[in-house]
C-alpha cells in the first residue's frame, strides 16, 4: 500500500475510530524507524517535516529520504507538512510532492487565518493534496513556565486559545480544508504540570463539523485523557517531543558512561534508536493504530 493520501488515512480513522500517529522525523534516523515500526505494528503512519527540517536545500534531501522510506514499507504512510507559517513554504511542499501540507496561521486574527487557508486549498485541492489547518491556538513553550519557556535563548508563544465550537462550522464553509486542529487544553513542547484536556468542548466541536479532526501536543499529555479524547473523535495525533527526549537522554547517558567520545556512530545510536522505537510503538498502542493494516 505505501504512498496513500491525507484525506484517505484520516477518514478510515474516523471510520474506524482510531487515531493516526504522526511523528515529526527530522532525519533519516526517525524516518526509518518510524516506518519500520509501523510496519512492524501494523500500522498507518504520517511521516511530517517542520519548517527548520526543510529550509533551502534540505527539502530535496528530507522529501527524498522520507519518499524512500515510505516505499519499503506496505502499510500505509503519508508525507506531511507540519506547521508551515507562509504559503510559499506549502507551495515548495506540495509542488515536491508531499501528500498534505498545515498551514499554521493560528496565531492570526479569525479572517486571516480563514482567508489564507482557504488559499492554500485552492492551490493544491486540484491535485489531491490534503490541507490541514488549525483554529483557536495550540501553544508553545514549556507550560507551566513563566516566561512560556525558552530555548536557545528564544522566547516560547505561551499563549493558548481554546477552539469554540460555534466558530468551526464558518471556518470550514469558508476553507474547505480537510482536517482541523483543535485547541482543547494541550501544549508544544515540554510540560511542567500535566494539562486537564476539555473533553466537554471536544464533543461539541465533534458535533458541529464532521472534519477530521487533530490534536497538537500529544507529547506528555496523559495516555488516560489522549484515549478518551480519541474515543471523542480525535482522528490523528501529533508527537515529536517525546521522540528526542528518549533518543537524547539514551545518548547522553551511554556517552557519559563511554567517556571516550571517538566511537562508530553506528555504535552509538543503537540504544537511542531503540528507546526512540519504543516510543514509537506505545504511541501506536495507545492511538488504537496497531493491527489496522
Amino acid at each position: 500500500m505505501a504512498i496513500v493520501s491525507f484525506q484517505e488515512m484520516l477518514a478510515d480513522a474516523q471510520k474506524r475510530h482510531y487515531a493516526v500517529p504522526m511523528f515529526d522525523v527530522s532525519n533519516t534516523t526517525m524516518m526509518r524507524s518510524a516506518v519500520e515500526v509501523a510496519q512492524e505494528m501494523g500500522s498507518p503512519i504520517i511521516l511530517a517535516s517542520l519548517p527548520l527540517d526543510i529550509d533551502g536545500a534540505s527539502l530535496g534531501y528530507w522529501f527524498n529520504s522520507a519518499f524512500y522510506a515510505a516505499k519499503q514499507v506496505s502499510v500505509p504512510v503519508c508525507l506531511h507538512l507540519d506547521h508551515a507559517l507562509d504559503i510559499a513554504t506549502c507551495t515548495k511542499c506540495a509542488d515536491i510532492g508531499y501528500q498534505s501540507v498545515m498551514l499554521d496561521a493560528s496565531a492570526k486574527e479569525f479572517a486571516e487565518n480563514s482567508s489564507l487557508c482557504a488559499e492554500v486549498v485552492r492551490m493544491v485541492h486540484d491535485r489531491g493534496i490534503g490541507v490541514e489547518a488549525e483554529l483557536g491556538h495550540v501553544a508553545s513553550g514549556i507550560t507551566g513556565a513563566a516566561d512560556g519557556g525558552s530555548e536557545n535563548g528564544m522566547l516560547k508563544d505561551a499563549n493558548t486559545v481554546l477552539t469554540e465550537p460555534d466558530s468551526v462550522v464558518r471556518f470550514i464553509e469558508e476553507t474547505h480544508v480537510d482536517a482541523l486542529a483543535v485547541s482543547i487544553g494541550t501544549t508544544h513542547g515540554v510540560y511542567i504540570s500535566a494539562p486537564k484536556l476539555d473533553i466537554p468542548r471536544l464533543k461539541k466541536l465533534r458535533q458541529v463539523t464532521d472534519v477530521p479532526l487533530v490534536l497538537h501536543g500529544g507529547s506528555g499529555t496523559p495516555a488516560d485523557q489522549l484515549q478518551e479524547a480519541i474515543a471523542e473523535g480525535i482522528a490523528k495525533v501529533n508527537i515529536y517531543s517525546e521522540l528526542t527526549a528518549a533518543w537524547n537522554t539514551t545518548m547522553r547517558d551511554f556517552l557519559n558512561k563511554r567517556g571516550q567520545m571517538t566511537c562508530w556512530f553506528a555504535v552509538a545510536c543503537a540504544e537511542p534508536d531503540a528507546a526512540m522505537r519504543e516510543r514509537m510503538r506505545e504511541k501506536m498502542h495507545l492511538f488504537g493504530s496497531t493491527g489496522k493494516y
